[in-house]
Formats: C-alpha cells, structure tokens, sequence
C-alpha cells in the first residue's frame, strides 16, 4: 500500500529559516498550538530515508516542469534532499527566493519522506548560490550535481558545485561539441575535488558497446581482433555528433590497450536522427576481408551481423527500448566511482 502527501510554503531566503522550514514542512508541523511528544518527534525523525543529496540545476523556467517529473519519479527509489537551482545569471536585479516541499509516501508499511528546496535566484547572487547550497546539504551523504542541457563551463557555479559533487550527471546529447567533452575529462581528472562523471548518451550506447565486444566472443572470431584496419560510424547530422565521438573514442581507447592504434571515420548521414546509426568494424583475415556492423533497425532494435568475404554468417537482432530521463537518472546513481572506459573513451576522443 503506498500514498503520499505534500505540503510547500513560501520563504524568506535565510539558510537558518530554510532548515526551520524543511522541518515544519517535512512532518506538518504548522499549528504552533499543537505540542508534540519526543516519541512522536523520532518516529517522525525515523521516516525521513535520504540517501543522497542531489542538486539539480536549470537556467530557464520552461525546463522546471520536465525536471521535476523527473525528480518525482527518482523519489520511489531514490529518496533524497533535492536542491533544484533556477540560476538565471543574465536577468537583471538581485533576487534569490527560495521554495521548501516535502512529499511522504508509505511504503510496504514504511513512511518514506523527501525533501525539496527551490532556490531561484537572478544576477549575480546566482553565480553564488553554492554558499546557500553548502549548509543545506545532509552530511555523510554523497552530494550529485545533475546537470540538464549544456552546463555553465565557465561560470563560478559550476567550478563550485563541482568542488561539492562527488558525481556529475550530465547528457552530452544535449549541445555538447567536442570541446565540451574536453571539459568534462577535466573535470573528473582534476588534482582535488575530482568528481565521477555520469553521461546518459553514455549510458544509451551500452547496447552498442555489448554487441561490438560480443562479435569477438564468437568461436575463430578473436584472432581478427589484432586484424582490425579500421571503423566507419554513421550518424545523424541534425545536432552535435557527441554520440559518434564517444563510440569511436571508445573504441580506440579499447584497442589502444592492446597496442592497435585504428583510424575511426565519422560519416553523416541525413537519413537519420542526430544519434549513431550504424557502426563498421574492417578487418583482414586468411580468408577474406571482415566486416562486423551493428546498425538501428525499425522498431527500436539493433541487428548485428558479420560478413567475410562474400559470405554472410548470420544476423542478431535485439531490442533496444527508448529509455526515460527518469531511467536514465536512476541508473546513473547505482553506479559506484569513476567509470574509467568513459574516461578513457574522452580522453581518445581528445586526441
């Protein structure tokens, strides 16, 4: 059995007055008449169930809706204290005005509370808007900072949310160039503060990654790995090619650790989206030349297929549903420290 109620107010921006209002809100405590016992407060205390901090940050009101359904969603599995910054650094005036919600679910029995703080803040006070963040944060809980759309590189923001975060989420298809994934190996290689990267484009590209490495599980198929002369990936040319550099820089990074340097060729192709469509791997062999590809199909599927010589050895195919933001957020949080192919595949695609 599950429910849930909800409560917000509107507050004066003071860190002290915030903390204040997360507890009256948190267990409903308006009616300063009503006296509550200590039990009653620590079974209250007991239901709240955080287990991470996680800031988000949005530039524009129109990204507020889609966000919040988002962290509504992640609240099932992932309750935690959300800070949502609306960090407007070009809008005139000084403003910074802060929102407190709290939303209690029960859950198999369990009373399960999160928590939410709005600050929106205007001018200069958003590049700052670190020094409101800090104190609100629940210690010995790991901080995330995720990200929609193309990150703040260069603002004061980001440089000081990143110092917080112990994980950044981002998604690269979101206008990322190629010197925006610069930034982001900056970011988790820095000499302090070094923060793990999450990328859902990343995360879109498993199945791509799991078919392309399977192709060399297959019986007499290893040997053609040191064989390998080169790649071909074809995309959609409607946006930034991120998804495309990410796979040829994984896939470099990949051979580059078993001493094969191949040359990756990316190819637009307008008959698609701005995601990879289609992924050839070459390679030479004693009977004939190889190719391996692995391309999208209609009907959200991925079809694997080897070739030699003349003769094709069969043709996989596999299901690759489209996967929600929530989803995605949700995966990116199981995942414990760096994730180093995608380092590793930054760092190829830098090169």
């Amino acid at each position: 059995m599950s429910g849930h109620t909800e409560l917000s107010t509107q507050v004066v921006v003071d860190v002290h007055e915030i903390q204040e209002e997360l507890e009256r809100v948190r267990w409903g405590l308006h009616d300063d008449e009503v006296e509550y016992s200590e039990a009653a407060v620590h079974a209250a205390a007991e239901a709240r169930a955080s287990v991470l901090n996680l800031i988000t940050v949005v530039m524009d009101e129109s990204q507020l809706e889609a966000v919040r359904k988002v962290l509504h969603g992640l609240s099932i599995t992932n309750p935690s204290r959300t800070l949502v910054l609306l960090a407007q650094q070009h809008r005139g005036g000084e403003k910074l005005e802060a929102q407190v919600s709290a939303q209690t679910r029960t859950e198999s029995g369990h009373r399960v509370t999160t928590e939410e703080v709005t600050l929106h803040a205007h001018g200069e006070v958003a590049e700052h808007l670190s020094s409101v963040v800090t104190p609100l944060l629940i210690s010995e809980l790991p901080v995330v900072v995720w990200w929609p759309g193309l990150p703040a590189f260069d603002s004061r923001l980001f440089h000081d949310l990143c110092d917080l975060a112990d994980r950044l989420i981002v998604d690269t298809d979101e206008g990322f160039e190629r010197k925006h994934l610069g930034r982001l190996l900056e970011v988790a290689r820095r000499d302090q503060a070094r923060a793990e990267i999450g990328d859902f484009n990343w995360a879109r590209l498993v199945p791509w990654r799991h078919l392309t490495a399977q192709f060399f599980d297959m019986p007499g198929m290893l040997d053609r790995l040191a064989q390998i002369q080169g790649a071909t990936i074809s995309y959609g040319a409607e946006r930034p090619a991120a998804q495309a550099w990410l796979l040829a820089g994984w896939l470099k990074s990949r051979m580059a650790t078993v001493g094969i340097q191949i040359p990756v060729d990316l190819i637009e192709d307008s008959s698609h989206d701005h995601r990879v469509a289609r992924l050839d791997v070459y390679a030479r062999g004693s009977d004939g030349a190889a190719r391996f590809t692995v391309r999208r199909v209609p009907g959200g599927r991925l079809c694997a297929d080897i070739r030699i010589g003349d003769q094709e050895l069969g043709t996989r195919t596999v299901g690759v549903p489209p996967r929600s933001p929530e989803d995605l957020l949700a995966f990116e949080l199981t995942l414990p420290g760096h994730d180093v192919l995608f380092e590793e595949a930054l760092a190829a695609t830098m090169e």
